[in-house]
Protein backbone atom coordinates (compact mmCIF):
# COMPACT_ATOMS: atom_id res chain seq x y z
CA UNK A 1 0.00 0.00 0.00
CA UNK A 2 1.08 3.68 -0.47
CA UNK A 3 1.19 5.97 2.17
CA UNK A 4 -1.51 7.77 3.90
CA UNK A 5 -2.04 11.66 3.76
CA UNK A 6 -0.77 11.09 7.71
CA UNK A 7 2.32 9.84 6.94
CA UNK A 8 2.98 12.10 3.95
CA UNK A 9 3.11 14.67 6.42
CA UNK A 10 4.85 13.18 8.64
CA UNK A 11 7.21 12.62 6.42
CA UNK A 12 7.62 16.00 5.43
CA UNK A 13 8.09 17.23 8.75
CA UNK A 14 10.62 14.57 9.73
CA UNK A 15 13.36 14.80 7.10
CA UNK A 16 13.02 17.79 4.53
CA UNK A 17 16.76 16.79 4.32
CA UNK A 18 16.19 14.83 1.06
CA UNK A 19 16.86 18.04 -0.85
CA UNK A 20 20.00 18.39 0.96
CA UNK A 21 21.23 15.20 1.20
CA UNK A 22 20.05 14.51 -2.79
CA UNK A 23 23.27 16.49 -3.42
CA UNK A 24 21.88 20.07 -3.64
CA UNK A 25 24.82 22.32 -2.81
CA UNK A 26 24.46 25.93 -2.45
CA UNK A 27 26.80 28.76 -3.07
CA UNK A 28 27.97 31.41 -0.86
CA UNK A 29 30.35 34.63 -1.38
CA UNK A 30 32.52 35.38 2.03
CA UNK A 31 34.14 38.50 1.66
CA UNK A 32 37.76 37.94 3.17
CA UNK A 33 40.91 35.30 2.63
CA UNK A 34 39.59 32.69 5.20
CA UNK A 35 35.99 32.63 6.58
CA UNK A 36 35.82 31.38 10.67
CA UNK A 37 33.73 28.41 11.38
CA UNK A 38 31.15 30.58 12.75
CA UNK A 39 30.39 32.79 9.52
CA UNK A 40 30.44 29.24 7.85
CA UNK A 41 27.93 27.67 10.61
CA UNK A 42 25.79 30.80 10.14
CA UNK A 43 25.51 31.22 6.30
CA UNK A 44 24.26 27.60 6.15
CA UNK A 45 21.41 27.76 9.00
CA UNK A 46 20.22 30.47 7.14
CA UNK A 47 20.35 28.14 3.63
CA UNK A 48 19.63 25.03 4.67
CA UNK A 49 16.19 26.34 6.76
CA UNK A 50 15.48 28.09 3.56
CA UNK A 51 15.67 25.27 1.38
CA UNK A 52 14.07 22.80 3.98
CA UNK A 53 11.67 25.02 6.33
CA UNK A 54 13.28 23.14 9.57
CA UNK A 55 15.81 25.12 11.30
CA UNK A 56 19.25 23.92 12.05
CA UNK A 57 19.85 25.40 15.48
CA UNK A 58 22.51 23.72 16.33
CA UNK A 59 25.80 23.66 13.74
CA UNK A 60 29.37 23.97 14.00
CA UNK A 61 31.76 24.14 11.43
CA UNK A 62 35.26 24.72 10.55
CA UNK A 63 37.19 27.62 9.72
CA UNK A 64 38.57 27.88 5.28
CA UNK A 65 41.02 29.57 3.78
CA UNK A 66 40.29 30.85 0.52
CA UNK A 67 41.77 27.80 -1.59
CA UNK A 68 40.09 26.86 -5.08
CA UNK A 69 39.38 22.85 -3.26
CA UNK A 70 40.16 23.78 0.18
CA UNK A 71 37.46 21.50 2.17
CA UNK A 72 35.64 21.93 5.46
CA UNK A 73 32.72 20.03 7.45
CA UNK A 74 29.78 21.03 10.13
CA UNK A 75 28.27 18.82 12.54
CA UNK A 76 24.92 19.38 13.94
CA UNK A 77 21.24 18.68 14.87
CA UNK A 78 17.95 20.28 12.72
CA UNK A 79 15.16 21.45 14.71
CA UNK A 80 13.47 17.75 14.10
CA UNK A 81 16.65 16.04 15.86
CA UNK A 82 17.68 14.81 12.98
CA UNK A 83 22.18 14.82 13.36
CA UNK A 84 23.56 16.22 10.06
CA UNK A 85 27.52 16.05 8.82
CA UNK A 86 27.72 18.71 6.34
CA UNK A 87 30.44 18.83 4.04
CA UNK A 88 31.78 21.72 2.01
CA UNK A 89 34.07 23.05 -0.35
CA UNK A 90 36.06 26.63 -2.04
CA UNK A 91 34.56 26.81 -5.62
CA UNK A 92 35.69 30.15 -6.67
CA UNK A 93 38.47 33.14 -5.70
CA UNK A 94 38.74 36.30 -6.19
CA UNK A 95 40.35 39.54 -4.62
CA UNK A 96 37.28 40.01 -2.41
CA UNK A 97 37.22 36.93 -1.02
CA UNK A 98 35.36 33.23 -2.18
CA UNK A 99 32.36 31.14 -2.91
CA UNK A 100 32.09 27.67 -1.59
CA UNK A 101 29.43 25.31 -1.74
CA UNK A 102 27.67 22.45 0.82
CA UNK A 103 25.44 19.63 1.34
CA UNK A 104 24.50 17.41 3.47
CA UNK A 105 26.74 14.12 3.69
CA UNK A 106 25.03 12.05 6.74
CA UNK A 107 21.86 12.00 8.07
CA UNK A 108 20.89 9.98 11.21
CA UNK A 109 16.71 10.33 12.37
CA UNK A 110 15.83 9.31 16.18
CA UNK A 111 14.13 5.89 15.58
CA UNK A 112 11.17 7.45 16.89
CA UNK A 113 9.96 9.31 14.01
CA UNK A 114 9.89 5.82 11.96
CA UNK A 115 8.00 4.33 14.88
CA UNK A 116 5.17 6.94 14.38
CA UNK A 117 4.95 6.74 11.03
CA UNK A 118 4.43 2.80 11.00
CA UNK A 119 2.13 3.28 13.87
CA UNK A 120 -0.45 5.71 11.33
CA UNK A 121 0.25 3.70 8.54
CA UNK A 122 -0.06 0.35 10.19
CA UNK A 123 -3.82 1.92 11.88
CA UNK A 124 -4.65 3.10 8.15
CA UNK A 125 -4.82 -0.41 7.20
CA UNK A 126 -7.32 -1.25 10.28
CA UNK A 127 -4.47 -2.80 12.19
CA UNK A 128 -4.58 -1.64 16.41
CA UNK A 129 -1.38 -1.01 17.43
CA UNK A 130 -0.34 -0.54 20.63
CA UNK A 131 3.41 0.13 20.62
CA UNK A 132 6.12 0.24 17.89
CA UNK A 133 9.34 0.14 18.55
CA UNK A 134 12.43 0.61 16.46
CA UNK A 135 16.10 1.44 16.71
CA UNK A 136 17.07 4.19 18.48
CA UNK A 137 18.69 5.93 15.32
CA UNK A 138 18.53 5.14 11.84
CA UNK A 139 20.71 5.88 9.29
CA UNK A 140 18.99 7.48 6.35
CA UNK A 141 19.72 6.14 3.63
CA UNK A 142 18.59 5.16 0.55
CA UNK A 143 17.78 0.94 0.92
CA UNK A 144 18.83 0.90 4.40
CA UNK A 145 17.10 -2.11 6.05
CA UNK A 146 15.41 -1.08 9.64
CA UNK A 147 14.04 -3.91 11.54
CA UNK A 148 11.01 -2.60 14.01
CA UNK A 149 8.69 -4.78 16.38
CA UNK A 150 4.80 -3.67 16.53
CA UNK A 151 2.39 -5.18 19.38
CA UNK A 152 -1.21 -5.34 19.16
CA UNK A 153 -3.78 -4.79 21.27
CA UNK A 154 -3.30 -8.37 22.23
CA UNK A 155 -0.15 -7.56 23.23
CA UNK A 156 0.70 -10.21 20.17
CA UNK A 157 4.20 -8.68 18.79
CA UNK A 158 5.19 -8.96 14.96
CA UNK A 159 8.58 -8.09 13.31
CA UNK A 160 7.96 -5.33 10.75
CA UNK A 161 11.08 -4.72 7.97
CA UNK A 162 11.68 -0.95 7.15
CA UNK A 163 13.11 -0.62 3.25
CA UNK A 164 14.51 3.30 2.97
CA UNK A 165 13.34 4.47 -0.29
CA UNK A 166 14.53 7.85 -0.68
CA UNK A 167 16.57 10.46 1.37
CA UNK A 168 13.46 12.01 2.47
CA UNK A 169 12.28 9.63 4.94
CA UNK A 170 10.21 7.09 3.10
CA UNK A 171 9.87 3.78 3.39
CA UNK A 172 8.47 0.50 2.14
CA UNK A 173 7.63 -1.95 5.39
CA UNK A 174 6.48 -5.34 5.22
CA UNK A 175 4.91 -7.55 8.64
CA UNK A 176 6.32 -10.54 9.00
CA UNK A 177 3.79 -13.19 7.85
CA UNK A 178 2.01 -10.73 5.57
CA UNK A 179 1.53 -11.13 2.08
CA UNK A 180 2.55 -7.59 0.66
CA UNK A 181 4.75 -4.66 1.08
CA UNK A 182 3.21 -1.03 1.42
CA UNK A 183 4.41 2.24 1.78
CA UNK A 184 4.91 4.54 4.55
CA UNK A 185 6.84 7.67 5.27
CA UNK A 186 8.79 8.84 8.16
CA UNK A 187 8.32 12.77 8.70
Amino acid sequence: MRLSPVSAVLLAALLAVGLVLGGCSAEFSVGDSEASGEEIAEEIQGGYADRTEIELPRLTCEGVESEIGARFSCSGRNARSVQLEIAGKVTDTDGDGFDYNWRVVEAVAPGVLYERALRRSLEAEGVGIAEVRCPVEVEVETGTTVHCEATDKNDSSRGVTLKLTDLDGGFDYAVDGAPSSQAGSAS
